[in-house]
């Protein structure tokens, strides 16, 4: 459960860092699923512009037992409680693989501009939960945060037009922050690049700004991003809604596991 101290981090800067959330045995079983998951030839699975190679995964919480039971354990889903106020659902979950030496940009960019005006999300009560599978350091591309940004609102962006809904997941973003949006935004508060070792957690706030740049190391830069939405912030009607594994219309109000059930003797689909 998270302090009084670290629910007001949060509201006041938009993310908070939890190490040591994961244990080794529990980061070598969600490990031991990668080969799995980024094996599947399917929509739900991105590649690298020119590599070929997995840039990331989306939706395997409801397909992967392993990783259904990750997005229901007490320590991801209590604190999301707690900072949204209210029961939650998963509205997006995705693995970014960001591989060594060919894990491309994440551009600029608000969560919640696509939540919003792709998915039909009414209000910013939603937030992410990265969980670090690989050691986060300065040079594999950590995740990029403005402080402070989710408390001003939507943020200037340009748009591409005729982008369709795989461009909201590839290097180059149906929205794009537009340069002078994001100097005003850094003028006072900076840049901040969260790292940590494997099993660390990072939250942050459906409206902060973040990117990343391109992992230059020779080491994986592996999370998993469970985005968690309260359940009475359903998403409305759109008139072209993006597939289900990018972006759920499910809003039944997540039921926990046992906090050690990632490792816990048989794995089987956790009730629901």
């Amino acid at each position: 459960m998270l302090t009084e101290d670290q629910v007001r981090q949060y509201e006041r800067d938009g993310y908070l860092l939890l190490p040591g959330l994961l244990d080794g045995a529990e980061l070598d079983r969600l490990r031991g699923e990668l080969p799995l998951v980024f094996g599947e030839s399917a929509p739900r699975r991105v590649l690298e512009a020119g590599t070929g190679v997995v840039r990331g995964v989306h939706g395997v919480h409801e397909t992967n037992p392993v990783f259904e039971t990750l997005v229901r354990l007490p320590r991801l889903v209590e604190p999301a409680r707690r900072l949204l106020g209210d029961d939650v659902y998963v509205h997006q979950f995705k693995i970014n693989a960001k591989l060594a030496l060919v894990g491309e940009v994440w551009e600029w960019h608000q969560d919640y501009r696509f939540w919003h005006d792709e998915d039909g999300m009414p209000a910013p009560r939603a937030l992410s939960a990265a969980v670090f599978l690989d050691a986060v350091d300065e040079f594999n591309g950590p995740l990029m945060l403005v402080p402070g940004s989710h408390r001003d609102g939507m943020h200037d962006v340009t748009v591409r037009e005729d982008a369709d809904w795989s461009q909201t997941l590839s290097a180059k973003l149906k929205y794009s922050l537009k340069v002078e949006a994001l100097a005003a935004a850094t003028r006072e508060r900076g840049i901040v690049a969260p790292k940590g070792p494997a099993g660390t957690v990072l939250l942050f706030h459906s409206a902060i700004l973040h990117g990343s740049v391109p992992n230059m190391s020779p080491n994986n830069r592996t999370l998993v991003l469970v985005s968690y939405n309260s359940v009475r912030n359903r998403l409305r009607e759109v008139p072209r809604p993006r597939p289900h594994f990018v972006a759920s219309r499910d809003f039944t109000p997540l039921r926990t596991v046992p906090d050690d059930a990632l490792t816990a003797a048989g794995h089987g689909r956790v009730p629901v």
